[in-house]
């Protein structure tokens, strides 16, 4: 069992050192946006973030920037939803994180519902993809509101950035 603090070694940089060390078995983190990474022989095979598998767990996964992990060697993968080869995947997860670090600003609480702001009007032309996700602000948790969505974490953000920077929303963000 190895553990670690993602504070002083970042996710991209333990999966870099377990993927070159050909490490199979399933790394855990313990963070609001965290989940589960299998590894086989080196190259991830499957992962898991909110009510998220595969691309859109490890885009979200990307978006970690502390909390702890583990990493239990006995676990093999319960299925494969990753197919990105590690080369590519660690790419990928380095542009992704860049990407989060962005939108992060506007929404750091994940644990805290989204308000809408005395600015808003029940007139504020909305699209329908907007009303499904806007429905659901103040009732939940934005963690909650995003695993719940059907975009994909970084759309559901993407989508709710304008009203954020507007001030027609409040993320509780100092912008």
């Amino acid at each position: 069992m190895l553990r670690g603090d993602l504070t002083e070694f970042p996710l991209l940089n333990v999966l870099q050192m377990l993927t070159n060390g050909a490490a199979s078995g399933r790394v855990h983190v313990s963070h609001p946006r965290g989940g589960d990474l299998w590894l086989q022989g080196g190259e991830v095979v499957h992962a898991e973030a909110l009510t998220r598998e595969g691309d859109d767990a490890l885009d979200l996964l990307a978006s970690v920037n502390g909390g702890e992990f583990t990493f239990d060697p006995a676990q093999p993968a319960p299925k494969r939803t990753v197919e990105m080869r590690r080369t590519s995947l660690l790419r990928h997860l380095s542009v992704s994180s860049d990407d989060w670090r962005e939108l992060l600003r506007f929404f750091p609480y994940w644990d805290r519902p989204l308000t809408f702001t005395p600015r808003w009007s029940e007139q504020q032309p909305v699209t329908r993809s907007q009303f499904r996700t806007l429905n659901q602000v103040g009732k939940l948790p934005l963690g909650d509101l995003v695993a719940q969505s059907d975009l994909s974490p970084r759309a559901t953000l993407e989508l709710l950035r304008p009203f954020v920077q507007s001030g027609l929303v409040d993320s509780g963000a100092r912008l």
